[in-house]
């Protein structure tokens, strides 16, 4: 095994015993507060319905995910603290576009239990995407392909300043907005469960529940081709391949399923631009997804993302360059 490769293991390792030396204390706590206060750790099973039909989808990720970070990326803004600052404009916009067209719809927001569930999640899946992760990069060498760079390998941080920024960049603002976009908008709406609450607008489906998973992996595979690399596309033309047997074999949940699936495959599609993180990124995409629909919320993946991404900013942080 290559000297550079321990190197990095063993700094990740350590990173990764960093963030878990602050996560870990913090779930224990929201564990013994959820005991005393007899509260579950998990929400019983109901579907995770919300009002929107299609449109609003599309709609969110192009203004949110495009239209506000470059109206920022213009400015004079460090170009750390433009998702920092883009966060709060991208919570609002979403707020009140939900406020305006569903002023009827109340979110069903459920706290029993977030942070110890979160933390526990984040200590099974990080590890084995990690491993996977390696053994990717493994391969790749050993066939003589090498795996991009990604922009942030090398990042210094000249001050104290662009440090913070970048840690409430890859750990607060880019989780959460991912999140509350491929988990909170695109899952539900692929998902297919309806608002059928009284006072609800009737928001007529853009496409039938049935499709939509194959209308998420029609976009992942068109995303991917823009990168203008041919091996994201021949990855999500396989992932496509594998939603079609799950289609066809799974009989119980299969909503929930191919939801989860479609939606990591375009999680993975949308970092493409940094090969072969797609792959690692897939199966975060399907831990992230099902974290969603077992908790009916964001909130629980929104905080295991933001740990996992806080592994490899303290990493980076300290000279590592994997």
């Amino acid at each position: 095994m290559p000297a550079e490769f321990t190197t990095e293991a063993v700094q990740m390792l350590t990173a990764g015993g960093i963030v878990a030396s602050v996560a870990v204390p913090i779930g224990l706590l929201g564990w013994v507060l959820a005991r005393s206060r007899f509260e579950g750790m998990l929400p019983s099973w109901k579907p995770w319905r919300v009002p929107w039909g299609g449109f609003e989808v599309l709609g969110a990720f192009v203004v949110v995910s495009f239209a506000i970070p470059m109206m920022l990326m213009q400015s004079h803004l460090l170009p750390m603290a433009v998702g920092v600052v883009a966060l709060p404009i991208q919570l609002a916009f979403l707020a009140l576009t939900a406020m305006l067209l569903f002023p009827q719809w109340k979110p069903r927001v459920s706290l029993s239990g977030v942070l110890p569930v979160a933390v526990l999640a984040w200590l099974v899946l990080t590890p084995l995407i990690l491993l996977f992760h390696a053994c990717v990069i493994q391969i790749f060498t050993a066939l003589q392909i090498k795996p991009d760079e990604h922009p942030l390998a090398k990042f210094g941080g000249e001050s104290v300043l662009e440090q913070v920024l970048f840690m409430l960049q890859a750990c607060v603002a880019a989780p959460l907005i991912e999140e509350i976009l491929f988990r909170g908008v695109l899952l539900t709406w692929t998902i297919g469960a309806r608002d059928r609450t009284p006072g609800a607008l009737p928001t007529p489906p853009m496409f039938p529940p049935e499709f939509r998973p194959w209308m998420v992996m029609i976009f992942a595979v068109l995303f991917s081709a823009t990168g203008g690399k041919l091996d994201p596309v021949v990855f999500v033309s396989l992932l496509a391949t594998g939603l079609a047997v799950v289609w066809m074999t799974v009989r119980r949940g299969k909503r929930h399923i191919c939801g989860v699936y479609a939606t990591a495959a375009m999680f993975a599609m949308v970092h493409s631009s940094v090969w072969p993180s797609p792959i690692p990124l897939f199966l975060l995409g399907l831990g992230l997804g099902w974290c969603a629909v077992r908790t009916r919320g964001v909130l629980v993946p929104a905080i295991v993302h933001g740990l996992f991404n806080a592994v490899s900013a303290v990493f980076v942080l300290r000279g590592g360059t994997g």
